[in-house]
Formats: structure tokens, C-alpha cells, sequence
């Protein structure tokens, strides 16, 4: 049996070691309580994931845009919270892709 994870799956350890890696992102607190709407950190309608955001990564800057964003994959059997990437900047792709 395999026990590498799939792609489309990152553990909260994996995103803290790439985000910390990169000078201009700063961690954010998770959307627990949706208290931001979407359409506030994303103005760019078609950027927009569908459901409520989980962590919320920001860039350093002054309007604070968004730099990545992640849903909470629900696996009781999962040893560490598990999370999909539902919104990743341009400018953060390759690097991104480069780290996995």
C-alpha cells in the first residue's frame, strides 16, 4: 500500500514549510467564521473558489491581496489536517509547483 499523498492533498506542515520559504507572504488566520467575504479578498470574479476558504495566505503588501488559499479536506483517518489548494497567485505557480 502507497503512502504518499496525492497531489491535490497538502498537509498543514507541507503549506507552513513552502509559505515560509517565501519572503512576500505573510500567514494569515484561518476563515474559520467566514467574517470576510470572498468577494472582498477577491475582487477578480473569476479567481474566486467556490466555498468558504479555510487558510488564507496574504501577500505583504498594502492591499494585503490574496497569495493563497486552501479548503479543509474532512478524513477522519488522516494523521495530520489535510487541505486543497483552491486559489494560488500567478506569480506563485512555479515556485509552488517547483516545491511539490
Amino acid at each position: 500500500m502507497s503512502t504518499s499523498v496525492p497531489q491535490d492533498r497538502f498537509s498543514r506542515s507541507t503549506i507552513r514549510t513552502f509559505v515560509s520559504n517565501q519572503q512576500n507572504i505573510a500567514e494569515s488566520t484561518p476563515l474559520i467564521e467566514q467574517q470576510i467575504k470572498t468577494d472582498q479578498i477577491f475582487t477578480d470574479a473569476s479567481n474566486q473558489p467556490s466555498g468558504p476558504i479555510d487558510l488564507l495566505y496574504r501577500f505583504n503588501d498594502e492591499r494585503e491581496s490574496p497569495a493563497l488559499g486552501f479548503q479543509q479536506i474532512d478524513n477522519e483517518q488522516d494523521e495530520e489536517e489535510m487541505y486543497s489548494l483552491v486559489y494560488i497567485d500567478p506569480s506563485l505557480k512555479q515556485a509552488w509547483e517547483a516545491a511539490q
